[in-house]
């Protein structure tokens, strides 16, 4: 999403005590690359899911657009690169490709395990669900936003657990007090608040998703009208409910572009990696980063 001059002056105001609560961090850079194919329309990524294998990706950006790559890796498994195989626009309503931006304002993925596509669209609040191997874009709900939260600050975090449950969590607030709320969605698709997350100065969530750990993985993010900065935090889960809040790293002042989609990988058995890619608004000043963490416990 594009930053406003409000986020602006909350966060700078933030800016200040955000350092400190930060815990000693537990996660690792491992590699960092700008990744920038020659395709039109190419840009604006929000989101981003890893597949089982860590092989290849899929990531939306927040014109409508679905890209798809396989990433590149050194001897130790170590990300280096990342090649775009695929680049398509994403159909709306009635099958089309909305003209306004607004109207296809995507923002949050999740992939389930039986290849359903869930998309968060923010500008237009909904969400948008494609079957496997289906375009056309079932429409219902995101949860309500609360109140005197910013219209622009909706749903940008789409995670599903092992168990099926979609979850989303709430970029906007009524207020610089007010926590922000994790939403689960049951069968018949209505959306519950299961957990209020702690704000951490100016951060933001934009990005999450589940670990084979059981546990929810969300990236936040704080812009100064200078730089951005980047926090990540683990929620822990009891017996399938959140039960806990649990900060894991924050970033050095412009250490990475604008991170906003968020996705976990096991290489193997107890160990974890992230995987950040980043907005640039389409602004020559900003570039596509995926960076790529490891999870120490």
């Amino acid at each position: 999403m594009r930053t406003s001059s409000a986020i602006t002056l909350i966060a700078c105001a933030a800016f200040a005590y955000a350092l400190p609560l930060a815990a000693e961090p537990r996660v690792e850079v491992l590699a960092q690359f700008i990744w920038e194919p020659a395709v039109n329309g190419f840009g604006g990524i929000s989101a981003l899911e890893v597949n089982k294998s860590g092989t290849s990706f899929t990531a939306v950006s927040d014109t409508g657009m679905i890209f798809e790559g396989n990433f590149i890796r050194d001897l130790d498994s170590t990300l280096s690169g990342a090649q775009l195989t695929s680049a398509e626009a994403l159909s709306f309503e009635n099958g089309l490709f909305p003209t306004k931006k607004m109207d296809r304002d995507t923002e949050g993925l999740a992939i389930s395990a039986n290849g359903t596509r869930y998309i968060s669209a923010e500008s237009k609040s909904r969400l948008l669900t494609y079957d496997a191997g289906d375009r056309r874009a079932q429409i219902s709900p995101l949860p309500h936003l609360d109140p005197q939260a910013p219209s622009n600050m909706g749903f940008e975090a789409l995670a599903i657990s092992e168990a099926g449950d979609l979850f989303a969590v709430a970029e906007g607030s009524s207020n610089i007090r007010t926590p922000y709320r994790i939403f689960k969605r049951s069968a018949s698709g209505e959306w519950t608040p299961v957990f209020k997350l702690k704000r951490s100065g100016g951060f933001r969530p934009v990005g999450a998703d589940f670990g084979p750990d059981g546990h929810l993985y969300v990236l936040s993010r704080a812009f100064n009208g200078l730089g951005f900065m980047t926090h990540i935090e683990r929620i822990l889960f009891e017996n399938a409910h959140p039960v806990r809040q649990e900060y894991l790293f924050s970033s050095r002042f412009r250490q990475f572009d604008n991170l906003e989609g968020l996705s976990v990988w096991s290489p193997r058995p107890g160990e974890l990696r992230l995987y950040a890619i980043s907005d640039d608004n389409f602004s020559r000043a900003q570039r596509t980063q995926i960076v790529e963490f490891r999870v120490h416990d």
